[in-house]
């Protein structure tokens, strides 16, 4: 594995407390629709945006179809967190190459007073552990070159 998705695999998801506990965001949206944007936001950058494959949507939720994906995400356009939606899609348009129709990616942005990603900081205990691991990792490379 490169250092670079080592670091790429370290980033996390930052739920903010305030639309669960005083607005009762997860009283407004089923469990379906809850996991879906929790699948969503493993996918975004540090603007909310993300275009993961319904395909790998549809692996990592355990679904059998596409299909499926596509009818959760179309529910969960419809939900909204003080009036705004918990996500904004941009649909691909589809093509025509070959004489096969292809679907472009979709793209998707999702409500940021919601969800959030952030990287270890050194304050964070698991932050902590990552230098401790490095640190263990080459003190071990280095007694070997001695």
């Amino acid at each position: 594995m490169s250092q670079e998705t080592a670091k790429s695999d370290n980033l996390y998801i930052q739920v903010w407390r305030n639309p669960i506990f005083h607005h009762l965001l997860l009283a407004t949206t089923s469990a379906e629709q809850w996991q879906t944007f929790t699948a969503l936001s493993v996918f975004m950058n540090n603007k909310g945006e993300c275009n993961p494959s319904l395909s790998k949507l549809s692996q990592i939720l355990g679904l059998n179809s596409v299909a499926s994906v596509s009818r959760r995400i179309k529910s969960l356009e419809s939900v909204h967190f003080q009036g705004k939606p918990l996500l904004e899609v941009t649909r691909g348009k589809k093509r025509k190459i070959k004489g096969k129709w292809v679907f472009a990616k979709n793209g998707y942005l999702l409500n940021q007073e919601i969800v959030t990603i952030f990287a270890l900081h050194e304050t964070t205990s698991a932050y902590r552990r990552l230098q401790t691991e490095e640190f263990k990792k080459t003190k071990a490379k280095n007694h070997k070159l001695v």
